[in-house]
C-alpha cells in the first residue's frame, strides 16, 4: 500500500519580495549552520534517495484538468533505479487574476485530481505532498516558495512538462555534489550536450566526480539537481535582487543573464564582477579576433564556481537528451497573459495607429 501524503494545504502567502526575503533569510540561517556538510556517510550512500526531494512546480495550462503529462512525469522517475523512493513535492501556483473563469475552474479540478493521485489513488505518487499557494506568484517566486518547503539536502527540480527518458547515476551524482563543492547545479539536458542556446560554451569537466559532467557557461532552470542551501544562499537572493524583486521572472532570467554580463569585455572601473560568459563565448566561439577580446575575456569567469553549473554527461551530441519536453499549452499563450507578438495583434495595433 503506497504511503499517503497528499494533503493539499495552502502555503503562506509569498507574493511580495519582502515575504520571500524573510523566508529565505531564515532558511539561509539554517544553511549557514550546516555549511559544507561534506561527503556522504556510508549509510547515506546506501539510501541516497532519502537525501533528495523531487520538486514539481505547476501552474494553470490549457491542458487542465487532464493529468496525463503529470502522470508521465511521475512514471518516468522509474527510469532511474530507486528514484521513485524519494520524497516528492507538487507545488501549485495560484492563477493569474485575469485568467478566464473556465480556465480557473479547470485548474481547480486539476489540483483536485492531483490530490487524489497523491492520496493513494496511484502508486507512482507515493511519498508525495501537495502544496498550493494562496495567490499568484509566477514562476521564480513559486519555485522559491517550493524550496522553502524542502527539508532534504538535495532537490531534483522538475517542471510540469518535462519527463525523464534516459537513466542517469543519481547516487553517483549526489556523492559527487556532496564531496565536491564546485559542483552545485547539474542539469539534465533535453538535447545533446552541444554548444547551443543557454550552453554557449561547454567543456568536459576533469575535476573530482563519480559521474561524467560537462561544464557549461549558462544557467537554466530546466530539470536539474541542486542543493537546497545553494538555492537559499545564492539563487533565490539573485532573483530577489533582480528588477522589482524578481517578480514575473523565470528563475533562469535572474541567474543566467547575471552570469553572462552581456557587453562586458573587461571589468568595469570600481565594479565587483569581472568578465562573464558572454565575453567567453564571443572571444572563443563566435569572434576570437574581436578587438575587445582581452586575455581575461578568453578565460572562464572568475566567479564561475559561485554558479557551479554543469550538464550531466560528456560534451557530445550522443550524450544528453535525459528529459523530453511535453507541451501542455498548444498555441495558447502561457499564464493567460496574451501574446502581443502574434500577427493578428500586430495588425490590430497598426490599424489603430492609422486611425489616429
Amino acid at each position: 500500500m503506497p504511503k499517503r501524503r497528499g494533503l493539499l494545504r495552502a502555503a503562506a502567502p509569498a507574493s511580495s519580495a519582502a515575504a520571500d526575503a524573510n523566508t529565505t533569510s531564515s532558511a539561509s540561517a539554517r544553511c549557514a549552520s550546516a555549511d559544507s556538510p561534506g561527503p556522504l556517510t556510508e549509510g547515506e550512500k546506501a539510501a541516497w534517495w532519502r537525501l533528495l526531494t523531487i520538486v514539481v512546480c505547476s501552474s494553470p495550462v490549457p491542458a487542465n484538468p487532464d493529468t496525463t503529462v503529470l502522470r508521465a512525469i511521475f512514471a518516468g522517475l522509474a527510469t532511474v533505479p530507486d528514484l521513485p523512493r524519494a520524497r516528492k513535492l507538487v507545488h501549485f501556483d495560484g492563477p493569474q487574476p485575469t485568467l478566464p473563469v473556465e480556465r480557473k475552474r479547470a485548474y481547480v479540478e486539476f489540483k483536485r485530481r492531483v490530490r487524489a493521485l497523491a492520496n493513494g489513488e496511484h502508486p507512482d505518487f507515493s511519498h508525495t505532498r501537495v502544496v498550493a499557494t494562496d495567490g499568484f506568484l509566477f514562476a521564480s517566486h513559486n519555485l522559491a516558495a517550493a524550496v522553502a518547503q524542502v527539508r532534504t539536502r538535495f532537490m531534483l527540480v522538475q517542471q510540469h512538462d518535462y519527463v525523464i527518458v534516459r537513466p542517469f547515476d543519481a547516487a553517483g551524482l549526489l556523492r559527487t555534489m556532496a564531496a565536491n563543492a564546485a559542483v552545485k547545479h547539474v542539469r539534465l539536458n533535453m538535447r545533446g550536450n552541444i554548444q547551443r542556446g543557454f550552453d554557449g560554451v561547454i567543456e568536459n569537466y576533469t575535476g573530482a566526480s563519480d559521474v561524467p559532467l560537462t561544464r557549461t557557461c549558462g544557467w537554466s532552470d530546466c530539470p536539474h539537481i541542486a542543493g537546497a542551501c545553494y538555492y537559499r544562499r545564492t539563487i533565490i537572493p539573485f532573483n530577489l535582487a533582480d528588477h522589482h524583486g524578481g517578480k514575473r521572472k523565470f528563475m533562469e532570467e535572474s541567474v543566467h543573464y547575471r552570469m553572462q554580463r552581456n557587453g562586458m569585455f573587461e571589468r568595469e572601473a570600481g565594479g565587483e564582477s569581472g568578465v562573464g560568459c558572454w565575453a567567453l563565448k564571443k572571444c572563443t566561439v563566435e569572434q576570437p579576433s574581436h578587438p575587445g577580446c582581452t586575455p581575461a575575456a578568453r578565460r572562464w569567469p572568475a566567479d564561475f564556481d559561485e554558479f557551479g553549473t554543469y550538464l550531466y554527461g560528456v560534451a557530445s551530441p550522443s550524450d544528453g537528451t535525459y528529459v523530453q519536453h511535453r507541451s501542455q499549452r498548444g498555441n495558447t499563450p502561457q499564464w493567460g497573459l496574451g501574446n502581443h507578438l502574434t500577427a493578428s495583434n500586430t495588425r490590430r495595433r497598426r490599424r489603430r495607429r492609422r486611425r489616429r
